[in-house]
């Protein structure tokens, strides 16, 4: 008799808790007031559908209200956060958009078979991603243009890429990756810039692979360089701006300090908010006293740093890798003001600048991710590029 009273209660408790657990989300689902974006998985959530009106409605409807109820049940941040903590800790990738290296190291992209997001980083360390030759004539036309059209004005042209973390810890992704081509994207257009053009090129490959002997250049949960990377960056570019304007520009290597670790855009992929990293930062000392215009840019607007006391203007077409470049950038220069990506080429933007900065220079940054990049844009300018500079390669 006592065995059956312990029967009925143990399934009684089973019972309860297997009911709490179903009606504690979905009370807390019913109660809470639905969000349109996941703060975990980075993403648009599925909306209450609308009460159904015709039959095609009612045959959608089901399915409809079945994604809805699956994004917006009761403590589905936690759950989610939980799994994911639960796959990071047996070293499985919590997120298809990231690939976990060796060491703690994170990368973006991925080797799965079709895998297209953020641009396939994985896709171009492995070689995969590359330029046909009649793609390369047109960059090289696109370059050749722009270049000559700022010689015209008086105004120097270079051009950047900034390295996919993948490239210079090539060493540091899983043993499974390997290089299916010989040469990469980048090693394409540089060579045919090299052949083809007169245009300044400064390649930052090597004197980033050299220099994480001794430091740690990029984030290891973040796409970008940290602020050591930058500084290697910014002092070859310098090194190439000093050559066009000798004894105007100083290029040095910043001394550093520990600041706050954080965690970045991978950390953020994963759903893993205990991801920390080591985060250095640059001392500036006796330099100039910055100022901003306008004082509230924020993001990607555009906006300009004055340092009064160096000699020249630049105007930098830049994408997010600049973001730890600035603040060595805006310290060299009169006047340095940043378009971000200069909306896609566009030719009324860049002339505004150009004219309302007089600059001496024009710096060109494109991120490696984005390669095999081909400008596209259709405004005057553009056609102007391609139709009025003839490319013999």
């Amino acid at each position: 008799m006592k065995e059956r009273n312990s029967n009925k209660a143990n399934s009684f408790m089973i019972i309860l808790i297997f009911g709490t657990a179903v009606f504690i989300p979905f009370s807390i689902g019913i109660l809470k007031k639905d969000k349109a974006i996941s703060t975990v998985e980075k993403r648009a959530l599925s909306q209450l559908p609308n009460s159904p009106k015709t039959a095609k409605d009612i045959r959608a409807f089901p399915e409809s209200f079945e994604k809805y109820y699956s994004d917006n049940f009761g403590l589905r941040d936690w759950f989610t956060t939980f799994y994911k903590l639960a796959k990071y800790r047996i070293g499985d990738s919590p997120s298809k958009d990231v690939t976990i290296g060796k060491n703690g190291w994170f990368f973006v992209g991925s080797i799965k078979y079709g895998y297209k997001r953020y641009r396939d980083p994985i896709g171009d360390v492995r070689n995969v991603n590359l330029y046909s030759h009649h793609e390369l004539q047109i960059v090289s036309k696109y370059m050749k243009g722009l270049q000559s059209w700022l010689n015209k004005k008086g105004i120097k042209y270079v051009f950047v890429i900034a390295p996919n973390k993948h490239t210079i810890y090539f060493d540091q992704l899983p043993d499974y990756i390997s290089k299916e081509h010989d040469r990469s994207a980048t090693d394409q257009l540089f060579e045919h810039l090299q052949k083809h053009t007169n245009v300044n090129i400064v390649d930052l490959r090597e004197p980033l692979i050299q220099a994480k002997e001794i430091h740690q250049l990029y984030y290891k949960t973040d796409s970008h360089w940290n602020f050591y990377g930058a500084n290697i960056a910014q002092y070859e570019i310098m090194v190439e701006i000093e050559k066009l304007f000798p004894n105007q520009i100083h290029p040095e290597i910043k001394p550093m300090r520990d600041g706050m670790k954080r965690s970045g855009d991978i950390a953020n992929l994963l759903g893993v908010r205990i991801l920390k990293d080591h985060n250095p930062l640059p001392i500036f000392r006796d330099t100039c006293r910055l100022t901003r215009h306008p004082l509230g840019a924020k993001g990607r607007t555009t906006h300009t740093f004055i340092c009064e006391g160096q000699k020249l203007n630049a105007v930098i077409l830049r994408d997010s890798f600049f973001n730890a470049l600035e603040p060595y950038f805006a310290r060299k220069f009169n006047r340095s003001t940043y378009i971000w990506k200069w909306d896609d080429q566009n030719y009324s933007s860049l002339t505004k600048y150009i004219e309302l900065e007089k600059p001496d220079i024009v710096i060109e940054e494109w991120v490696e991710r984005s390669l095999p990049f081909i400008p596209k844009g259709n405004t005057d300018f553009m056609k102007s590029l391609r139709n009025g500079v003839h490319d013999k390669s």
